[in-house]
């Protein structure tokens, strides 16, 4: 009888898991600041991908500061000048889990990507990981721009597309 309640409870705890996930994500759906928000990232990464210093110059707050997974931590300026000169080069970004939470003019952004870059200042080679992310965004003059940055590799499991 144990073993039947514990199975009932394992069911409705991995269902109730599966429901608020799903609500999640068709809140941001539904929630056009939400969209806005995603749609920013999605561009930032797309001018990353294509060195389009005048995107990120928009998208990229005055204040910024952008924290990389491997320490190096950035100022907007010292950040587009390594984008300007090659040191930092994005060849991929995948995004693997989005979910964004608006608070008025703000958005907080948590996620995963698997990034592709190379960082002149660690090696030669590309970098292949996966990243976790928490970004935040602030809404400034009718535009979201991104205010911070923090990713952090992740060690738990080998980098994969």
């Amino acid at each position: 009888m144990a073993k039947v309640h514990c199975i009932l409870f394992l069911s409705f705890f991995l269902l109730t898991t599966i429901l608020c996930a799903q609500a999640q994500q068709h809140a941001a759906q539904t929630d056009p600041a939400a969209a806005e928000v995603l749609a920013a990232e999605n561009a930032r990464t797309a001018a990353l991908l294509h060195k389009d210093l005048a995107a990120l110059d928009k998208l990229f707050a005055d204040d910024l500061s952008y924290v990389h997974a491997s320490g190096r931590v950035d100022t907007k300026a010292s950040f587009m000048e390594a984008l300007r000169t090659d040191q930092l080069h994005y060849i991929s970004w995948e995004a693997k889990d989005m979910h964004v939470r608006v608070l008025g003019d703000s958005a907080v952004l948590n996620g995963e990507y698997h990034v592709r870059v190379i960082n002149r200042q660690a090696q030669p080679d590309p970098l292949d990981m996966n990243v976790f992310i928490l970004a935040v965004y602030a809404r400034r003059d009718g535009h979201w721009q991104q205010i911070a940055w923090q990713s952090t590799k992740d060690v738990g499991a080998p980098a994969s597309h």
